[in-house]
């Protein structure tokens, strides 16, 4: 047995992928999952993670034993680059491994990734074997099921783990399944769990996207408006407003954690309910009044500090209650606007509310209302003094008599001290002009969650009525202005970093409405996001992303410039200064990506991850082009202190596979970009963390996103619509970037990256039509061949002249590179892009240092020269700081490429 053992081990490390295949299968039985440094565990998790044969590893995770140890590893097969190592990895998961067996974190990691796979084959299989097996262990029990998942803390990952078992589920079936409801069409109180609430949201949910065909069902589902809305109103006061008086009892040190997890799931179930009722029938008038009634009293009572996920969902439900009852959408943003004004100035009024009227008494009465407390105070004085002395005589029966008159008296003392104290208050009542307005933290963050939801409500009506976003009608209503300057702006300077989050957000969304708006409080906002809380910043990041994606940088500060002129009275000619304005414009953008740029080295990872999605957006979006700025966001991809940071990983990959396909003025930003990374690389000192990046494979990378075969065939569908690349006749950044690295070369010979740069050099794609492109390349071989003493670099340098010398022939296919969230050593297998922009960037690490990029001042700069050639660029170059288009790119479908606000 030890000679088969040793000799298939031998075979498994063959070099032929046929015969490690066959000899992972034949190791099967020769495993000993019991010892724990088995050889042949050990060359199975070698092989399964390490070798370069989709089969190997295929045949080696359907073999392999599923243990403790080896467990993991397969998991991780669900990120393989082969679909078919993929696929074999969650077939035996599920068949192999129960779910029972899984931590909550495993299993919220298979439905992510299987889920989220871009096979259909491999989505399938998840579907159709990883969760029926699942469900077959609960008795197709969904409910149960859940009860498995995080509902609460992974909420996305399992509504879409639902959604996709409904999808292979009948209605019927899942209906009757549903078997929690009572007469009512409601779930007792008792039964109504996160997992419960859960269920029934997304089964309405599911029943109303499947069209009029199956809408039958929702009245099974669900009782009439009215009944539902007294339904939610029993739940608001019964588990939520005892719960706040709870909270208001306590210190939030002295809470419990089993209080803090029953608030959490008290507070998700409402949220459940909310959305329910958000979407029921309101053509009956007595229903839409009474969830009307229900929402605008839990938005006066809710505790946003107890409860702080419910105001907003409130405030949607309240908001899409009305839409649905407008006729047009001018009324409708009348009626809101009331309604929102009328409802903070109600959560605002420093009475309490629902207090009854009182009726104030007179002088005499208050005076003869004293004198009777007053006597009746003397009486209880004098019978407890009897009492205590019928006690010392021990005649008990009269103790007890006095004592019976004692609480008599009391009885009537409180009941006129009652009349005082309520006079009083009423007097306190009418006096309304000398008390002011609540302005405590709960109360500022409530009101400002309900504008901030109102304008945001207000922008995406405007959006869909006319169709694009550039053509938003661009007037805010006088009220909301008002709200602005009275209530949102001075909260910017609150003490509270949560008031000042809140107040950022609905000002940056208050500013999409004006140009002239968002001009005036850019500034405001450039400061908040370099000074102050991570939470702050961010959502000031975030604002001045969706200006700057609007409005662009130039009518920002045109607008800015306009009403400065017309503050000081002075009048501009443009067209004399059109260029200065221009460079100005240019210098202020530059000042900005710099800004911006220096937040990428920030300690908070959320602050990193929206500066990320800015630099992103806002070079897809063209208003910037900046070369600097491409550079910092592919050096951060390759960083290997941010390959545990996958969000900021997906979001540069994206970029990658869209940005340098767009246009020519992305394809010049990308050739300026080229040169500066790799110096970057070759510069960085042995304590930079780029030290340790693979310059070769960077290389590889910008070769294969320049490339003009790449950019001819890249399916940008949905994202930029009728790309024109024509241009590409007259050349591509080959041409351009051959220039740049043999005169790079030639600066310095005996440099010790020339071979990286020598390596690139004949996977150009060069254009042969370029003729005086091509004699300088081959004057520019030759002085290489002369200066040039390594052998790899001299033998990819006469690669590159046999090319230029035989262009006759069709150069080489070389096949793309296409990004991935996988590490930047291992680039994977090209793939075809087909998501829409505004579904690729994602809405929370120490410090990592990054170098700026700077010039080269390198040895080379003695150079003769005779010896190198200058570029001649057929183009216009791109500047090294962030130059502003005039006009976007051409036919760039603004509704993919904007993100949701």
């Amino acid at each position: 047995m030890d000679c088969i053992t040793k000799v298939m081990l031998d075979r498994i490390d063959d070099k032929n992928p046929v015969v490690r295949c066959q000899a992972a299968k034949s190791l099967s039985r020769l495993q000993q999952p019991a010892l724990q440094d088995c050889p042949v565990i050990e060359a199975y998790l070698f092989h399964m993670a390490c070798d370069e044969s989709s089969q190997v590893r295929a045949a080696v995770v359907s073999n392999i034993s599923l243990t403790t140890k080896t467990l993991p590893c397969v998991l991780d097969r669900t990120r393989d680059i082969s679909e078919a190592v993929r696929k074999i990895a969650f077939q035996i998961i599920a068949q192999k491994v129960s779910i029972k067996a899984l931590t909550s974190s495993q299993r919220l990691y298979l439905i992510k990734q299987g889920l989220q796979d871009r096979s259909d084959v491999v989505q399938k299989v998840v579907k159709t074997q990883l969760f029926q097996a699942w469900l077959l262990t609960f008795d197709a029990n969904l409910i149960n099921l859940l009860k498995k998942l995080d509902v609460v803390g992974a909420y996305e990952t399992c509504c879409r783990a639902v959604k996709a078992m409904y999808e292979w589920s009948n209605i019927k079936d899942l209906i009757e399944g549903f078997n929690l409801l009572n007469e009512n069409k409601t779930v007792d109180f008792n039964q109504l769990t996160p997992e419960a609430a859960l269920y029934w949201s997304q089964l309405c949910k599911y029943v109303r996207s499947k069209g009029a065909g199956v809408e039958h069902y929702l009245d099974v589902l669900l009782p009439s408006t009215l009944s539902f809305s007294q339904y939610l109103e029993e739940f608001l006061n019964k588990f939520l407003l005892p719960f706040m008086d709870l909270m208001e009892s306590k210190n939030t040190v002295d809470i419990s954690p089993e209080e803090e997890d029953d608030r959490i799931e008290k507070e998700f179930v409402a949220q459940q309910l909310i959305k329910i009722a958000s979407k029921m029938d309101i053509s009956d008038n007595t229903g839409r009044n009474g969830l009307h009634e229900f929402f605008e009293k839990a938005l006066i009572k809710i505790d946003v500090l107890c409860f702080p996920c419910l105001v907003s969902p409130l405030t949607s439900g309240l908001l899409e209650l009305l839409s649905a009852s407008s006729a047009s959408v001018g009324a409708c943003e009348e009626e809101k606007v009331c309604l929102v004004a009328k409802l903070i100035s109600t959560i605002r009024d420093p009475h309490v509310p629902n207090t009854p009227p009182a009726l104030c008494m007179s002088e005499d009465e208050i005076r003869n209302l004293k004198q009777e407390i007053a006597k009746i105070s003397v009486k209880l004085l004098e019978a407890k003094e009897n009492m205590e002395i019928s006690i010392d005589a021990k005649d008990f029966v009269k103790a007890s008599e006095i004592q019976k008159l004692i609480e008599i008296e009391f009885a009537k003392k409180s009941e006129m001290e009652d009349k005082l104290k309520s006079n009083s208050r009423a007097i306190q009542i009418e006096d309304t002009s000398s008390l002011p307005e609540k302005s405590d933290v709960g109360t500022l963050i409530k009101c400002l969650q309900i504008i901030k939801d109102l304008l945001a409500s207000l922008f995406e009506s405007r959006c869909a009525a006319s169709g694009l976003k550039k053509s938003v009608p661009k007037s805010i209503h006088p009220t909301l202005l008002q709200l602005l300057d009275t209530l949102v702006i001075p909260s910017v300077l609150n003490t509270t970093s949560d008031v000042r989050k809140e107040a950022i957000r609905g000002l940056g969304v208050a500013c999409l409405f004006s140009s002239v708006l968002a001009a005036r409080h850019f500034p405001l906002l450039i400061q908040v996001a370099q000074a102050d809380t991570y939470l702050v910043r961010v959502a000031a990041i975030n604002a001045t992303n969706d200006l700057i994606r609007l409005f662009g940088l130039r009518l920002l500060f045109a607008c800015k410039k306009n009403k400065s002129s017309k503050d000081e009275g002075v009048e501009e000619e443009h067209t004399a200064h059109d260029s200065d304005n221009e460079y100005d414009d240019e210098d202020v953008g530059a000042a900005i990506m710099t800004k911006f740029l220096d937040m990428l080295d920030d300690e908070n990872v959320e602050v990193r991850q929206a500066v990320i999605c800015l630099l992103a957006k806002v070079l897809v979006s063209h208003h910037i082009l900046s070369p600097a700025v491409v550079s910092r966001l592919i050096l951060t991809w390759y960083n290997p202190a941010t390959q545990d940071e996958p969000q900021i990983l997906h979001m540069i990959s994206n970029f990658l596979n869209i940005f340098p396909y767009m246009s020519k003025q992305a394809h010049e930003c990308m050739e300026a970009a080229f040169l500066p990374i790799l110096r970057i690389l070759f510069n960085a000192p042995c304590s930079s963390p780029y030290a340790s990046v693979n310059a070769d494979n960077v290389a590889e990378l910008l070769v294969s996103i320049t490339r003009p075969s790449i950019i001819q065939s890249a399916d940008l569908k949905g994202i930029c619509e009728e790309r024109d690349t024509k241009w590409l006749n007259d050349g591509s950044a080959h041409d351009n970037i051959a220039m740049m690295i043999s005169n790079e070369i030639l600066s310095d010979a005996r440099s010790p990256y020339v071979n990286t740069l020598c390596k690139i050099l004949p996977t150009l794609d060069i254009n042969p039509d370029l003729t005086e492109n091509v004699k300088d390349l081959k004057v520019l071989c030759e002085n290489m061949l002369k200066e040039v003493k390594d052998k790899h670099a001299i033998r990819h340098i006469r690669k590159f002249e046999t090319q230029l010398t035989g262009f006759k022939k069709q150069a080489k296919n070389i096949p793309a590179i296409k990004v991935n969230d996988l590490p930047a050593e291992n680039v994977p297998e090209p793939t075809t892009n087909k998501t829409a922009l505004n579904e690729l960037f994602v809405s929370t690490a120490n410090s990592a240092t990054s170098p700026a990029l700077p010039e080269r001042t390198g040895k080379g700069k003695k150079a003769s020269k005779s010896t190198i050639i200058s570029t001649k660029s057929r183009k216009k170059r791109v500047n090294s700081k962030p130059t502003l288009p005039s006009t976007p790119v051409k036919n760039l479908n603004k509704d993919l490429v904007e993100a949701e606000l």
